[in-house]
């Protein structure tokens, strides 16, 4: 299970402990903390993660810091069975440089196969083949798809590839002209539509 870090009321360090905890004690499959401080408004220390996985449920985290310094920080305080994702594909290859174990990413429901081979060539230790793949998912997706904060982006990608047309419901998600051009701009670069 996906647990973001509760965003708002800003909670201590002894507050995000006790929230997780509560969380763990009350189900019985592993827990992927969700640490997105730009979102949350709250970064988790390494050492309140350190506390959180001596939990049984707890499992690893889904690291949306972009701070690839962390995944070595993290790896020294928990060791290598603490499962340590990227939640931020742009520097998801950094993250894997430094002996991350995946991504939960974006870029993969618009690029994944280009996904697929990344994460593989960085778990072989092929860097430099990952570095290729990762640039041409980047180019396929991530900055145009990200372009507007609302989830269209990526939305308009995916039916791009199925050749379906959409709409996405909400107002306050629907894209930009310029957006939508960049997105299929974007595609057909990375030869994922024609």
């Amino acid at each position: 299970m996906l647990v973001v870090t509760p965003y708002y009321n800003k909670p201590t360090q002894e507050g995000l402990y006790q929230h997780f905890k509560a969380i763990n004690d009350a189900i019985g499959i592993p827990i992927i903390i969700y640490n997105i401080p730009a979102r949350s408004v709250i970064d988790m220390s390494v050492d309140t993660m350190k506390r959180l996985f001596e939990l049984k449920n707890i499992a690893g985290v889904k690291d949306a810091t972009a701070n690839v310094v962390r995944v070595s920080q993290q790896r020294a305080a928990m060791g290598e069975g603490f499962n340590q994702l990227s939640g931020e594909d742009a520097t998801a290859l950094g993250f894997m440089a430094h002996g991350g174990h995946g991504c939960i990413s974006v870029t993969s429901n618009v690029a994944p196969r280009l996904c697929a081979e990344f994460q593989s060539a960085c778990l072989q230790g092929r860097l430099r083949d990952g570095a290729q793949a990762a640039g041409q998912a980047d180019a396929a997706a991530h900055g145009a798809v990200h372009r507007d904060q609302s989830g269209a982006g990526e939305i308009r990608a995916v039916a791009a590839r199925q050749m379906r047309r959409t709409r996405c419901g909400c107002r306050w998600c629907r894209l930009r002209e310029k957006t939508k051009a960049a997105v299929r701009e974007a595609m057909v670069h990375a030869g994922l539509v024609n």
